[in-house]
């Protein structure tokens, strides 16, 4: 996935500038960040651009170097489950699109605790994507259906409410792009869909949504990290 990660993955440029712009303010007494699942660095690197001291995390040495091509070079090989830093070496944490990849999801979030602060970030989309709502519901019918290891950081805030729930901004989202990322299996709950059904959903679904735009809400959320503690001991 490191090579079309960030073309898969990556919002867009008005959208990053906003976010960025959004995330820095509230970050702006803060001085030490963990990335968590830093990837190849698309959220470090802006950040580090606009002043901030951000280690990465992550057990990919693939995405990791795609991290290092962008300039980032506070990186370290590791397991979400066992952050290498002492108690409360960073001020915050950022965590997106990694807890639902980890099945011991609230292992990660107690290490997040231990080692920030303050606080532990992440984003999520306030609207559901219809076209991949609709490729699972298929893949459903057809006798497969969806798993992940762990819970997304989406499905997190409705476990425990975040401290703060900040807008972004709305942008649009185009069906033909989800088709091809869909189409191509870019998604880690695709890893194991057999490839001759993926190619029959795709395809059913390209009748009846290609061409078609859909609205999107990004929101930052926050969660203070002495509340996320209590529910990761749970």
């Amino acid at each position: 996935m490191a090579e079309i990660y960030d073309k898969t993955r990556s919002l867009p440029n008005e959208v990053m500038k906003r976010l960025i712009k959004t995330l820095s303010f509230e970050l702006k007494d803060c001085t030490k960040i963990l990335d968590v699942g830093v990837g190849t660095g698309r959220l470090a690197e802006p950040l580090q651009k606009a002043g901030f001291e951000v280690v990465g995390i992550d057990i990919s040495r693939r995405m990791m170097s795609k991290a290092k091509e962008k300039g980032l070079q506070d990186l370290l090989l590791a397991d979400a489950r066992f952050i290498p830093f002492k108690d409360k070496t960073f001020d915050v944490a950022i965590s997106v699109h990694v807890l639902h990849l980890i099945s011991e999801w609230k292992k990660t979030l107690r290490e997040v605790c231990r080692v920030s602060r303050h606080a532990m970030f992440s984003l999520y989309n306030a609207r559901k994507d219809p076209v991949r709502e609709a490729y699972y519901r298929m893949l459903k019918q057809y006798g497969y259906e969806r798993r992940y290891p762990g819970k997304s950081e989406q499905d997190l805030k409705d476990l425990i409410t975040p401290t703060k729930s900040l807008f972004v901004t709305s942008y649009d989202i185009f069906a033909d792009d989800r088709l091809i990322n869909l189409q191509q299996g870019t998604s880690s709950s695709q890893w194991e869909v057999p490839e001759h059904l993926n190619v029959k959903v795709v395809e059913q679904l390209k009748t009846e949504f290609a061409g078609e735009i859909f609205r999107q809400d990004l929101y930052l959320q926050a969660w203070e990290i002495d509340f996320l503690r209590v529910f990761a001991e749970e």
